[in-house]
């Protein structure tokens, strides 16, 4: 029987597992997790009627991977999508409402977008010369940045582009890849002309559509864990699954591959599924991946604080607002889990969910837990104006945990893999640090991957 390892049993790992087991039942697949529990950043506290969520906490609904996954398992009518609600934007000391009809801060309705008090007029008119612009004058990969400035002008960059769009990768989007990130925009672009008249096009084919406002996200009743849970006890009966096992190393030999703490026998395919500082510890005498395990990784810390609902006295308006880059804080948003997502909160409480790490800012790696709690709480209060006293406050520190998508990404990960193609065969690398950070991204590799092994076969 063939051998297949399975690095990582996060949820990348784990789906791979699973899918890998169902498509080829001849194969024995061990997957090894460093940790003394899967899930990799999937964490979800159920405790007193919460339901939080100390990792993410939600995916976007229109990458489907995620819900095919997560209906094949069974939890399909466990799903839940967020309640709508305004949206606000915090620019230096002021709480504005985003304007309506606008994606990812791009105006697509005249009338809204001319009465929002965020931008100043001159902001407004160089946003709206969009329509009369060409493409971007370079062809190839470009920064967020610099393709949006170019379009919609340096205001608009500051006050809306920026703070919806870097808090997903929490970096520079003056660095970040456009191709890499946010393809679609670029493909939008060409095909209309610029990004005001493809987001138009794009509306008006929605509005034909019928397509009625909705929810963006979506969540489980049981916590995102839930899925975790019952991907282990559904895993396939030729994968088995090794808690507190960390591979210290990769070794090429003869038939395969040896895998330093674990068994000594060769498995013929391995599948890397980690974050890229991981590869330090495997490759690090193969130039080749030097790109890789030297790729740049933002931090954050997410600070989720429940209140009593009778004597927290600010008022919650929509479901909660990002926070400029110039503003004099060191938090990116905040969300309004009451609002957003009532199933997980009793209904006497408010649980506010707050994050920090902005580009270039150390405050994250800099201070330890109880100082970034007291932090959080006291910045969301100044900016909120309240005085409540938290019941409880969890913090998360993703310390160097999002890999950073520069110009050229894509042209990285295909090197990469060609490389390894040729010099490691049967050696496969999916997750973070090659084709999307986000959960639904890891699933769709997994899914990919198994059907190119299928399809090699």
């Amino acid at each position: 029987m063939s051998r297949v390892a399975v690095i990582g049993g996060g949820l990348t790992g784990l789906a791979t597992a699973y899918y890998l087991g169902q498509a080829k039942p001849d194969r024995q697949i061990d997957v090894f997790e460093e940790e003394h529990r899967f899930g990799g950043k999937i964490k979800t506290k159920r405790v007193d009627g919460y339901v939080v969520e100390v990792g993410p906490d939600s995916y976007l609904a229109r990458k489907q991977a995620m819900t095919d996954l997560i209906n094949e398992l069974g939890l399909g009518n466990t799903l839940v999508t967020n309640a709508t609600g305004q949206a606000f934007i915090y620019d230096r000391g002021n709480m504005f409402p985003l304007p309506g009809g606008a994606i990812v801060g791009i105006p697509t309705e005249f009338i809204p977008f001319a009465k929002s008090t965020l931008l100043s007029w001159p902001g407004k008119f160089r946003a709206m010369q969009d329509f009369f612009k060409s493409p971007y004058p370079t062809e190839g990969d470009v920064s967020i940045g610099d393709f949006f400035k170019y379009h919609l002008g340096r205001e608009m960059m500051d006050k809306l582009i920026e703070p919806l769009l870097s808090g997903i990768y929490g970096g520079d989007i003056y660095e970040l890849s456009l191709d890499a990130t946010f393809p679609e925009f670029h493909s939008l672009e060409r095909k209309h002309g610029n990004m005001v008249k493809g987001m138009l096009a794009a509306r008006k084919q929605r509005v034909a559509a019928n397509v009625k406002p909705s929810g963006q996200f979506r969540q489980l009743t049981g916590g995102l864990e839930s899925i975790i849970d019952a991907l282990v006890a559904q895993m396939p009966a030729n994968v088995t699954l090794h808690k507190s096992t960390p591979v210290t190393s990769i070794e090429k030999v003869k038939d395969g591959y040896v895998l330093g703490g674990t068994v000594k026998s060769p498995y013929q395919e391995v599948i890397i599924t980690t974050p890229p500082q991981r590869y330090k510890e495997w490759f690090a005498q193969d130039p080749h991946f030097g790109e890789l395990m030297n790729m740049d990784l933002s931090s954050c810390a997410i600070a989720v604080m429940g209140f009593e609902r009778e004597t927290f006295d600010a008022t919650l308006d929509g479901t909660g607002f990002v926070i400029t880059r110039k503003s004099d804080t060191p938090l990116t948003a905040c969300t309004y889990i009451t609002a957003k997502w009532p199933q997980t909160t009793p209904q006497d409480k408010i649980v506010l969910r707050v994050f920090m790490g902005k580009p270039g800012d150390d405050t994250v790696q800099r201070l330890d837990a109880e100082q970034l709690k007291e932090l959080a709480l006291r910045e969301i209060q100044r900016i909120m104006k309240f005085n409540a006293k938290p019941l409880w406050v969890e913090l998360t520190r993703l310390d160097k945990s999002m890999p950073q998508y520069k110009v050229g990404h894509r042209d990285l990960v295909s090197r990469l893999k060609d490389y390894a193609a040729k010099a490691y065969p049967g050696l496969y690398m999916i997750g973070t640090p090659f084709d999307g950070v986000g959960m639904p991204d890891g699933v769709r590799q997994a899914h990919e991957l198994v059907q190119h092994i299928v399809n090699e076969d």
